[in-house]
């Protein structure tokens, strides 16, 4: 499981924009592709993680199962959850720059609200919203 989520993250971080999948189903470079003459579908690399942690039973799309996973490791840790730290963090004009051109892309597939992006990236609802009317 530990190494499904090192892939899945490496996937993540190191593909932009599509993956090209042959029509046996294995991953392939496009400029390779199409050198060797190799017709390719692209697909989106995150629902291939998607698909990949389901598979392996890990429902991440899934509100409720989410929300009893945080329960679990909360409670695995004693309660004491390491969600607050009573450090504020300070972010850089280009981390924030970043995180914006992230919240464009979010918006645009419409799958998080802007509270709900505020909190996956550890910055207050407000915070964010500040950030938004820069």
């Amino acid at each position: 499981m530990k190494d499904l989520i090192k892939e899945s993250l490496l996937d993540l971080k190191r593909t932009e924009g599509f993956i090209y999948i042959t029509t046996e189903g294995k991953k392939i470079d496009l400029q390779e592709a199409a050198a060797r003459g190799i017709s390719v579908t692209p697909v989106n690399p995150k629902h291939e993680v998607i698909k990949k942690l389901e598979e392996a039973g890990l429902f991440l799309t899934d509100n409720k199962f989410l929300s009893d996973l945080n329960d679990l490791i909360t409670a695995l840790n004693d309660g004491t959850g390491s969600k607050k730290s009573g450090k504020r963090r300070s972010f850089s004009d280009a981390e924030k720059s970043k995180i914006l051109q992230e919240w464009k892309k979010v918006e645009e597939a419409g799958t998080k609200t802007k509270a709900a992006f505020a909190r996956e990236i550890g910055v207050g609802y407000q915070t964010f919203i500040n950030w938004l009317r820069g």
